[in-house]
């Protein structure tokens, strides 16, 4: 007994859906871990340049208080100043100097020896330095300068704070006290209040602003990235005011700082992951090209020939490849492919002539209704002699049934139907001798809609047999009007009345979707015209009956616009 076959995909379609679908979640779990290593090496290493610089502005805050504070005690209340006073002698004023630089040289072992010292007494016009100078003679003379300018223009009795000030082309930190004609002064580089966050790594383009506390910039170690490079440099705000500085310090450094390495790291094995997948797609191309491709081209190519004609169909190529057996199949489908398309063609146009023949014959079971009524109503006004009303009933009647006649089209402009309408109107007053009120409230730019014909005239004639109206006329109207159904242009039309309206039976059947089929014939023309909507719209169009609340009837079709 022989086994039987599989009807499951090839292996080798199977192997390479999983080897993508492995692919896939590999490439994004290892996207999802690099992105997550970057954004937590980011945090530490924002978290310890936090941590350096919270170290950094707690030294550098007690440190220039206590310079402060010296300065003030020193100006104010320490005897050591005394001498200066205009009876004093010149040897008098060299020791005071001399032990006032023992007494900062004390001060600089605690606070550091960066920090420069300066005294003037503007009464015997001294000025000595304090501390071992670190800048050259001319950098000297204008810090002297300063000192003597701020002395005699600035006025000390708002208070004191640590002021930035460029002298020499460098910025300093400036503190100065004033006292009984006597002024201190401590000063300090930026570069010397930077240097213990020389070791930390801010990369390449880091730098680091110092910005007075209503957010001017006055100094700045480097210039900032700019371009793309920027996106990649951390901007950290260090207030002054939270540590009890008289500068705020704006640092932008490298995102990962000394955690590069590790990322670094981490990213070449993802680019070794992806390198892998790469390949792996790379061969998944290649089977696909070589296998896959040619069974889809032949697949499309086979969906393909429903749309193509005879003599497409005899010269297609379902494949053009290589494979042995799809040029097989390829040759014993083209010599079936005509047959195929003659055998569609021919069933296509056979159900074509039956829908044609349907509509015709529909048509046609409408147009004898009318005919003997008419010629009757002519020959009793020929009997009773009155000649002019026979011809006027002629005239009307022969137009009529030359509309009647000529409606052998699928579709009428809305205009002819609504004059064939008229017409019909005139006709049956004059006939039955009844008082009919007409409206008509249809736009101007709807006569060119194209509509079935003998459309309308059939509910206008179920109207006058059928209507018993409420008051001394029978009231016929119709409008037409835009609608929109899922963004297509319909137009609605509505034949109204104010009869006795629809029995509830024949709405509940209109609304179900059925025929109103009986054995009196009675209706027929309603159903009638539903079929030939079906068939020429198949399930695009709208049909409904109602009763109004007021009295009186209401027939409203939607079909698609069509100009």
């Amino acid at each position: 007994m022989k086994n039987a076959r599989r009807t499951t995909a090839y292996p080798v379609v199977q192997i390479l859906r999983k080897t993508l679908w492995t692919a896939i979640p590999v490439v994004i779990i290892f996207m999802f871990v690099s992105g997550f290593s970057f954004w937590e090496i980011r945090r530490q290493n924002n978290l310890s340049l936090e941590n350096a610089i919270t170290i950094y502005q707690t030294d550098l805050s007690h440190r220039l208080d206590a310079i402060a504070h010296f300065v003030q005690w020193t100006v104010v209340h320490d005897p050591i100043l005394d001498p200066f006073k205009t009876d004093g002698h010149v040897g008098d004023f060299r020791q005071a100097g001399n032990d006032l630089r023992l007494r900062v040289s004390d001060m600089q072992y605690s606070t550091g020896s960066e920090f420069m010292y300066f005294f003037y007494w503007d009464e015997g016009d001294i000025f000595i330095n304090a501390s071992e100078l670190t800048v050259d003679y001319e950098t000297y003379k204008k810090i002297k300068k300063k000192v003597i300018d701020d002395f005699e223009n600035v006025d000390n009795t708002e208070g004191f704070s640590w002021m930035p000030s460029v002298i020499g082309g460098k910025t300093y930190l400036y503190y100065s006290i004033t006292y009984r004609h006597r002024t201190f002064v401590s000063l300090v580089s930026i570069e010397d209040i930077l240097a213990p966050l020389s070791n930390i790594n801010l990369g390449s383009h880091g730098n680091i602003k110092f910005q007075s506390l209503d957010g001017n910039t006055y100094y700045q170690s480097a210039t900032r990235p700019e371009g793309l490079l920027k996106h990649y440099y951390n901007e950290l705000h260090f207030r002054g005011e939270d540590a009890g500085l008289p500068f705020t310090l704006v640092i932008e450094s490298d995102m990962l700082g000394n955690y590069g390495k590790i990322f670094l790291l981490q990213f070449l094995v993802f680019l070794a992951a992806l390198a892998l997948s790469l390949i792996m797609g790379s061969y998944i191309l290649a089977t696909y090209k070589k296998v896959i491709l040619p069974i889809k081209i032949f697949s499309s190519n086979l969906s393909r020939m429903d749309s193509l004609s005879d003599a497409e169909s005899a010269n297609l190529d379902l494949t053009d490849s290589k494979m042995q057996e799809l040029n097989q199949i390829n040759d014993q489908f083209k010599s079936l492919i005509h047959e195929i398309t003659r055998l569609r063609i021919n069933v296509y146009e056979a159900e074509l002539d039956q829908n044609k023949f349907r509509i015709h014959f529909l048509q046609q079971q409408i147009k004898p209704h009318f005919y003997l009524n008419c010629l009757t109503t002519i020959d009793s006004m020929l009997s009773l002699g009155d000649v002019s009303a026979a011809q006027k009933m002629l005239q009307f009647t022969s137009k009529y049934f030359r509309y009647l006649f000529q409606a052998d089209k699928d579709f009428v402009p809305l205009s002819s139907e609504i004059a064939h309408t008229e017409d019909y109107l005139d006709i049956q007053m004059m006939r039955l001798s009844e008082n009919i009120e007409y409206s008509c409230d249809i736009d101007d730019k709807y006569m060119d809609v194209m509509i079935p014909p003998l459309l309308l005239i059939t509910f206008v004639e179920n109207i006058i047999k059928y209507a018993e109206p409420a008051g001394d006329s029978l009231q016929i109207s119709i409008t037409g009007s835009d609608y929109v159904k899922n963004d297509a242009d319909y137009i609605e039309i509505c034949i109204k009345d104010n009869g006795q309206g629809f029995p509830e039976e024949v709405i509940t059947k209109i609304s179900n979707g059925e025929y109103l089929t009986t054995d009196s014939g009675s209706h027929i023309g309603i159903t009638n015209c539903i079929r030939r909507l079906k068939l020429l719209y198949g399930d695009d169009f709208e049909f409904y009956l109602e009763n109004s609340t007021a009295g009186g009837a209401a027939v409203v079709i939607r079909i698609p616009r069509k100009e």
